[in-house]
């Protein structure tokens, strides 16, 4: 996409220090996300004020951590009709065409371009999401992410993600009555 910058690699000796510090294994493994491990979930306030938030039980998905630059990786594909917010009424509403329209825009995907591993159980994860049929850039701020070893001699990561997004940007309804255009999206992955 045009005007999108890409995050530079890190040194591999500053990668694999900030590998080690995380207590992952040297060689790089996918770690597959699922609807049973992994939760992605979205908030959105007005005023300061926390609003409305709703999850997917539906996701496919990978993370990996890698000792070579550029190998690490984000990617997960939501399904957008398993949206649940604990209210029937609700979860319909946000599924119809004045909202999400899931039956034309079944899937919300993000995919990274870059990961930098920052230290301390942290990332910061460039890359693309695609929801109502728009394509724009997003950054992920992890947090918590720990890498254990695990006794096969390669991990199981955990992650907790944040980012953020304006619903305008993606032709999504927003407004004083229906809440703030921004969201928070929320990614606990394992």
């Amino acid at each position: 996409m045009a005007g999108m910058r890409r995050a530079r690699a890190p040194r591999p000796a500053a990668y694999l220090a900030a590998l080690a510090a995380l207590g992952c294994a040297a060689s790089a493994r996918a770690h597959h996300l699922d609807g049973g491990n992994t939760q992605v979930s979205f908030q959105v306030g007005q005023l300061g004020l926390h609003l409305f938030s709703a999850a997917f039980r539906e996701l496919q998905g990978e993370f990996t951590l890698s000792p070579q630059p550029g190998v690490a990786h984000l990617t997960v594909v939501v399904a957008m009709a398993s949206l649940s917010s604990r209210s029937p009424a609700w979860d319909e509403r946000l599924r119809s065409t004045d909202w999400l329209d899931t039956a034309h825009f079944p899937r919300m995907s993000f995919r990274s371009f870059a990961v930098q591993l920052e230290g301390g159980g942290r990332a910061r994860i460039e890359g693309e999401l695609t929801l109502h049929g728009i394509t724009r850039s997003l950054t992920l701020v992890l947090t918590d992410v720990d890498c254990p070893a695990a006794t096969a001699g390669g991990s199981d990561c955990r992650f907790l993600g944040r980012g953020h997004l304006k619903r305008s940007d993606f032709g999504l309804p927003h407004g004083f009555f229906q809440g703030g255009d921004e969201v928070t999206i929320v990614v606990r992955g394992r």
